[in-house]
């Protein structure tokens, strides 16, 4: 059966002929303390969620998730409503229709209309199969997993045939999906504290004597502006996704089949830069014609915008049991995957030398005549095909809980040097332990990239102090060079508190 993402709390019965409706939700507060204190701030977050979800007939089930969050990352922020078509949004207060459907239940089919968030894959924290849903990235360590996905309007469908034998495939299922818009992936501001280094232009560019061409004097270019701006996805039924997973168990292992080809619900970005000389702003303000030697200071103005691709992947996933561990496997090959390079390596000298020379002779005109000139850039984010895969193992003992895992990616005929390796491992290890019947419980989680040395910790301590009153203080760790995807962040180091309230 599709499932709903949030548990509604208390039941309720409506006049007859209304149905049996719940609803419930939660209050939390969120407090950073970061470690190194003169990193950007996050302000003390609020956030409400509440839940309602409801069954008028026999045959039909509706479920609504609202989200209002208060504080936190954003800076000078507004309020309003998120917009499923930006990138870049700074709310606050904000409100957001998490989910919102209707689900149609049939004698072997259901099908499911609406704002939903769609879960594949079986692996812990990283599941390569799972890129039907775009992720919100605006607290990326400690908002994970379904919490940070963007619920998109789909329709999905699951029919479970009664032909198939239980010998080959029990409770198999086929789930066909379709998106009719775009919807990309929400991302922090230039000045909010999860933005990252890698994806900002670097505040000087040195450009040797002679390096763009022969005759030329050496050139500073300073960025003296760089700001984020929205592009909007093509909004067309032809640029919608279409997906098919099919499952089933054969033997005691659980499996599964998918297909995507849609959107590219990963981040991607390209860089708009213009550039202007001062030096022959100032000569022409006194009459002179600008020379060569003017141009030896140039500034910049950069905006970092979204860019969207196509993908497919083609992805199977499996989990069974043996001697009290669940093993998990899953394997995705993408096609067309949008992947970074550092700001650092793609405005370095050489790379600039090689895209701006067939412009160069009109951007050097437009200089000399006191224009503010476009500079073409190459890809910032490049397309390439993938293979991804994981395994991890699951063991309890009295209480514990332990996870490890590794994950994979290899990138295919790659001639650019992107912040990520061509084969790039992390491994991922999980333990946790509940104390005082269920009423403590600790977790300790470590993420280790093996090529670039990259490290995330989170430890956290949870205490239930009633059936409705959660309290959480914990510590995130990251370290490593900033030339990685998370040791970028690791001037962000921070203890973090947070109390729940259920109701």
């Amino acid at each position: 059966m599709l499932a709903s993402s949030l548990a509604c709390g208390e039941t309720f019965e409506l006049p007859r002929g209304l149905g049996r409706w719940e609803a419930g939700g939660f209050l939390e507060g969120l407090a950073v303390l970061p470690s190194v204190h003169d990193t950007q701030r996050q302000r003390p977050e609020g956030r409400l969620g509440v839940a309602v979800r409801g069954q008028p007939r026999r045959w039909l089930r509706v479920f609504l998730d609202l989200r209002g969050i208060v504080g936190g990352p954003p800076e000078h922020g507004s309020p309003g409503l998120f917009d499923i078509s930006r990138t870049f949004q700074n709310l606050s207060p904000s409100l957001e229709v998490e989910e919102s459907y209707a689900d149609l239940l049939l004698s072997r089919l259901d099908v499911r209309i609406g704002k939903q968030k769609i879960a594949w894959g079986r692996l812990d924290t990283y599941q390569p199969t799972d890129v039907v849903n775009p992720h919100r990235y605006t607290d990326p360590f400690l908002v994970t997993g379904e919490d940070a996905k963007i619920g998109i309007p789909a329709v999905r469908a699951k029919w479970y045939p009664s032909f198939v034998p239980e010998r080959i495939a029990a409770e198999a299922g086929l789930e066909l999906i379709w998106v009719p818009v775009p919807v990309p992936p929400r991302f922090p501001l230039e000045d909010e504290r999860w933005f990252p280094e890698s994806v900002r232009a670097p505040p000087v560019v040195f450009l040797p004597k002679g390096s763009l061409r022969r005759g030329l004097p050496s050139v500073t270019v300073r960025t003296t502006s760089f700001t984020t701006s929205n592009r909007r996805p093509p909004q067309q039924l032809d640029e919608g996704a279409i997906a098919s997973r099919l499952d089933g168990r054969t033997f005691s292992t659980d499996w599964s089949l998918y297909f995507y080809d849609g959107p590219e619900t990963g981040l991607g970005f390209k860089l708009a830069t213009s550039v202007v000389a001062p030096d022959a702003r100032v000569a022409l303000g006194r009459g002179e014609k600008p020379g060569i030697g003017d141009l030896q200071h140039l500034r910049a103005a950069a905006s970092l915008l979204p860019r969207f691709g196509r993908i497919r992947m083609v992805g199977a996933d499996c989990a069974f049991a043996v001697a009290g561990y669940t093993v998990r496997g899953e394997v995705a090959y993408g096609m067309d995957r949008l992947l970074p390079r550092s700001a650092e390596e793609f405005l370095s000298a050489d790379v600039l030398r090689q895209a701006v020379r067939p412009h160069l002779p009109s951007i050097i005109v437009g200089l000399l005549k006191g224009r503010r000139v476009g500079v073409p850039l190459p890809d910032f984010f490049v397309a390439r095909d993938t293979v991804e895969w994981g395994v991890g193992v699951d063991y309890t003992y009295r209480g514990w809980m332990a996870i490890a895992q590794v994950n994979e990616l290899f990138v295919l005929n790659n001639p650019t040097e992107l912040l990520l390796n061509d084969v790039d491992s992390t491994l991922l290890f999980v333990l946790r332990k509940t104390f005082l019947s269920g009423r403590v419980g600790g977790e300790a989680v470590v993420m280790q990239e093996i090529e670039r040395g990259a490290t995330m910790g989170l430890g956290r301590l949870t205490y239930a102090a009633t059936d409705h009153l959660r309290l959480r203080i914990g510590y995130l760790l990251l370290a490593g060079s900033r030339r990685t995807l998370i040791g970028q962040f690791h001037d962000d180091d921070e203890a973090f508190f947070e109390v729940r309230y259920s109701f």
